[in-house]
């Protein structure tokens, strides 16, 4: 009995459930985008908490037997991941609501059969960023009279073309409209990718003596493609190819 003689009404499970998420949410997006590059302060003022906090957060010191239940989900993680990838890529100004991505984790841990519905939004979110990322890149691209600057923005925009591709990809294998059996490759073959790209890569070394910084940025940007390339081969060698056949 409250002051006066008013109940104190207690707060609906639900809702105190969901508070409990999105603090715990919040501590894990925190970590996350440190590790994803943000600074301390930067990561506070769009949280909304103390730089301290964040200290803690990201040490660990913070945290509780939610944040570890969420961090050990691999599922959970992905989807809190995506979302820190789509927020450094896209940009954000003002205090996040994490309302919507601590709902989306507590349907993932407490009813896993929606887990992969929440994954798809996210996906399907993301392919908007990156397109909108495009459409933009292109757009500065043509109105650029630098041929380097044009040459960057075009990358950007072919970069985020490819990676809504990509995810369309992988949302049509989660969704099973599309389904991916063997890679019809030798593991010879990969090999033999795999060493040229590592070659491709290592020839580039010489030019990133350029001093010019838009030249540079673009070798840069041309090496981590290399670099990228050699580790995807690696990944396709890791699901064990079929081997050649003996001659």
């Amino acid at each position: 009995m409250a002051e006066g003689g008013n109940l104190i009404s207690a707060a609906p499970l639900s809702v105190v459930s969901l508070d409990k998420y999105i603090s715990a949410v919040r501590a894990v997006v925190a970590k996350e985008m440190v590790r994803r590059g943000f600074s301390v302060n930067e990561t506070a003022r769009l949280l909304g908490v103390t730089a301290a906090a964040v200290s803690l957060y990201a040490s660990g010191k913070r945290g509780g037997e939610l944040v570890a239940k969420i961090e050990a989900d691999d599922r959970v993680m992905s989807i809190i991941k995506s979302y820190v990838d789509a927020l450094a890529e896209g940009g954000k100004s003002a205090v996040l609501d994490l309302t919507d991505l601590a709902q989306a984790v507590r349907n993932a841990l407490e009813a896993p059969s929606r887990a992969e519905a929440d994954v798809s939004l996210l996906i399907m979110e993301r392919i908007k960023l990156e397109q909108e990322t495009a459409n933009r890149s292109m757009a500065l691209a043509y109105r650029s009279a630098n041929p380097l600057a044009r040459a960057l923005f075009m990358q950007i925009a072919m970069d985020s073309l490819r990676h809504a591709e990509i995810l369309t990809t992988i949302l049509d294998y989660l969704s099973g409209r599309i389904k991916a059996d063997e890679i019809a490759l030798t593991e010879e073959e990969l090999r033999a990718v795999s060493e040229e790209e590592k070659g491709m890569r290592e020839s580039l070394a010489a030019l990133s003596r350029v001093e010019d910084p838009l030249v540079r940025a673009l070798i840069k940007s041309i090496e981590f493609d290399e670099l990228k390339h050699y580790e995807l081969v690696r990944a396709l060698m890791a699901v064990k190819p079929k081997r050649a056949r003996p001659s």
